[in-house]
């Protein structure tokens, strides 16, 4: 098998691999990967994403993107958070998986050493069809290749499900803030038939206005890839409606027949309105109808942990995902070190941490 470096050039036909492969979804994607090289270009982002050949086809890919993070160091990461695992052809006996899996965490622990990266960060998509559908990535293989095991769990409702259910699923308290948001908004979703980018600009500025200073030097190019995502079907948009103003707004990751909830965002002439929880249930509603499978709502979090710090924020926002009902699901993660001295300085940091949080 032959190794090669992901070019533009290659993007078509990384993409199509990536819709053929069980364990693809859009976060494997080129348009994804640009995604996040365009996120924060303080980081020095650069591609050393890669692939496998095998008789003039593609066996595999590796989305990989090298940063510089806060501290100044190297790492493998999608700007902090976790790269998706490689993802292999369907057609792959289980031998020769293990045989490129091995070659490919072989040749990611030598761009490691080239590139002086001190840590690599990975994650299982929950929502492709080898893990949510058939089940097959039973358990977090990268503890097989040096990587510490920090998994997660994640949130999923299945709408196929009669809407009715969906709805007796809710928690009480969401259903009385639905039916309650319900009297004074109405909902529009915005797909690749009907978006516009008057629209589309409208949730980038609510978007913007709401994060504060943090969001203000966001590159615009990452909104632009949002909305092409959008029309072509891989992304929709969901507002809530005040007469004749948007006062909220939801973005959706859509692909082979999965959701991923993105980001909100809300007015503040909308008050304590909960137009989060109505505009949630209208997205799942329009699911329902639309036939999708699984909605993935997002990472669970109970209390900090040795490599999740989570803010009692972030434990309240886990809270009000779970109260759409549905299942939870474990979130295999894992990182990896190639540097002693990093390694003991980050865990004494994260001891420390957990310590004060007791």
């Amino acid at each position: 098998m032959e190794i090669d470096e992901l070019t533009s050039k290659k993007y078509k036909d990384w993409d199509e691999f990536c819709v053929q492969s069980d364990e693809a979804w859009l976060w494997n994607t080129s348009a994804l990967l640009e995604y996040n090289l365009d996120f924060n270009p303080a980081s020095e982002p650069e591609s050393k994403s890669f692939y496998l050949m095998d008789n003039n086809r593609i066996a595999a890919i590796c989305p990989l993107i090298l940063v510089r993070n806060s501290d100044g160091h190297k790492e493998f990461s999608l700007n902090g958070g976790y790269s998706p695992v490689p993802a292999l052809a369907n057609s792959l006996s289980k031998k020769v998986r293990e045989k490129v899996l091995k070659l490919i965490f072989d040749h990611i622990d030598e761009l490691a050493k080239t590139n002086k990266v001190k840590i690599i960060r990975m994650r299982f998509p929950v929502l492709n069809k080898s893990f949510i559908e058939t089940g097959e990535q039973r358990h977090n293989f990268l503890m097989k290749y040096g990587f510490l095991d920090n998994s997660l769990n994640t949130q999923i409702v299945d709408t196929s499900k009669p809407l009715e259910d969906l709805r007796l699923d809710l928690r009480h308290g969401h259903d009385s803030d639905i039916a309650k948001a319900s009297k004074f908004l109405e909902e529009a979703v915005f797909d690749g038939s009907n978006i516009t980018e008057e629209i589309f600009n409208e949730y980038v500025s609510m978007h913007l206005k709401a994060g504060g200073a943090a969001r203000k030097n966001r590159p615009r190019r990452t909104f632009d890839i949002m909305y092409e995502l959008i029309k072509n079907g891989q992304s929709f948009l969901v507002g809530a409606k005040m007469g004749n103003k948007f006062v909220g707004f939801s973005y959706f990751f859509a692909y082979k027949g999965n959701v991923y909830y993105g980001s909100s965002c809300k007015e503040e002439s909308a008050g304590n309105l909960p137009v989060a929880h109505f505009i949630q249930w209208n997205a799942i509603k329009w699911m329902n109808q639309k036939k999708f499978k699984y909605y993935e709502l997002g990472w669970q979090y109970y209390s900090p942990t040795l490599y999740d710090f989570c803010s009692q924020k972030e434990i309240d926002i886990a809270r009000f995902k779970r109260g759409f009902g549905g299942f939870t699901v474990p979130l295999f993660k894992g990182e990896k070190f190639y540097d002693k001295k990093y390694f003991l300085n980050i865990y004494e940091d994260r001891i420390k941490k957990l310590n004060e949080a007791l």
